[in-house]
């Protein structure tokens, strides 16, 4: 693994009226096993969680000074258990400007992949369970809840670094407790989150390109390079990265390809289309290399759904209009052509109620 460093430091203040308390641990653990699956559970953790913002670091360094430590330490001007060391003196001060209860470990880790380095900060919890000790004697200890985490944040040192402002813009990966917002804020302020993304506009332009992009082509072959641009993104938001349009149009050339070359799917039409990177530079220019997607939306662009107490729909959006016919002025749904499991049991339904 490319696990370079980790250390853990416990801060607890159970009564707003006293003083946080800070365990600080002198060095980082020694690598071994148990060190590095418990990293990895807590990085997998973190992919899957919902409720990430992204963004850079503050430039107002006196109020958020972890950016300067992290360079202090990049710059080996301090050693890494330090740098942590300051950085929980630092939450110590946010806690006590508020009225926040705490008790939980946050941990500190830094990669170093062939692609790039990390910094990953995680807040964690902990249970309490018994044993029973060599003595036969009950005692008490703490469990890690590394399942369960809800604050976290991840910084790309490497783009940190760049000089290329979109990487920048995009460094740091914020899980947020939406059930805490109180000590979220203060882990907000901690990290020093400035400039948040609009992930949700993004998103919302990226699929108005593709729309724009496969609107000339029949609509199976539209659909389906629509649901390809789709899965390609979900399947990016899961391993944690953000979605390449490079990487993205190469794709979509490659499957475009091998699909063009059965003459009964109909996508022959497909092929000629420009690639798709070249077509997003051409009618966005302004548009970044690079997207941060909102899988909400992604899901809703290739199948469309809605529920409420009393029943739940959900269908291909390339169904609208034609087998689902919506009419806004009445506010209803004509469906044609029901599936064939959906019709036997309405069949039965009406004939046991008759």
């Amino acid at each position: 693994m490319a696990l370079t460093h980790i250390i853990a430091h416990r801060i607890e203040r159970q009564n707003p009226d006293n003083t946080a308390t800070l365990h600080l641990k002198d060095q980082s653990w020694s690598h071994n096993g148990r060190i590095e699956e418990c990293f990895r559970e807590l990085k997998h953790a973190m992919i899957k969680r919902l409720g990430k913002e992204y963004g850079r670091f503050s430039s107002d360094l006196a109020a958020h000074p972890l950016s300067n430590w992290l360079k202090e330490y990049t710059e080996e001007k301090i050693s890494f258990d330090r740098f942590t060391q300051k950085a929980m003196e630092h939450m110590k001060v946010i806690l006590e400007n508020t009225e926040v209860g705490v008790d939980g470990f946050v941990f500190f880790a830094y990669e170093h992949l062939e692609s790039a380095e990390f910094l990953h900060v995680f807040f964690v919890q902990h249970n309490t369970g018994q044993y029973i000790d060599g003595e036969m004697s009950i005692n008490d200890s703490f469990y890690l809840d590394t399942s369960g985490i809800r604050l976290a944040a991840k910084i790309n040192i490497t783009d940190w670094q760049s000089n290329d402002d979109y990487r920048s813009s995009n460094a740091i990966t914020l899980l947020r407790w939406k059930g805490e917002k109180d000590l979220t804020d203060v882990f907000v302020e901690f990290v020093g989150l400035s400039e948040k993304v609009d992930v949700s506009t993004e998103t919302e332009e990226f699929l108005n390109i593709v729309s724009d992009y496969t609107k000339d082509l029949p609509e199976a072959a539209a659909y389906q390079t629509k649901k390809q641009v789709v899965n390609y993104c979900l399947e990016q938001d899961k391993m944690g990265e953000s979605v390449k349009i490079s990487d993205l149009s190469t794709q979509l050339k490659e499957q475009t390809l091998a699909h063009a070359t059965d003459e009964n799917d109909g996508n022959n039409e497909a092929k000629d289309l420009p690639e798709f990177a070249t077509f997003v530079s051409q009618n966005q220019p302004s548009g970044k290399p690079e997207l941060i997607p909102d899988t909400s939306q992604l899901r809703q662009y290739v199948r469309i759904s809605g529920r409420n107490e009393r029943m739940s729909m959900s269908f291909q959006s390339s169904c609208l209009g034609d087998t689902v016919v919506y009419d806004a002025a009445s506010d209803s749904l004509t469906i044609k052509d029901i599936p064939p499991a959906l019709k036997a049991r309405l069949t039965k339904h009406i004939q046991k109620n008759n």
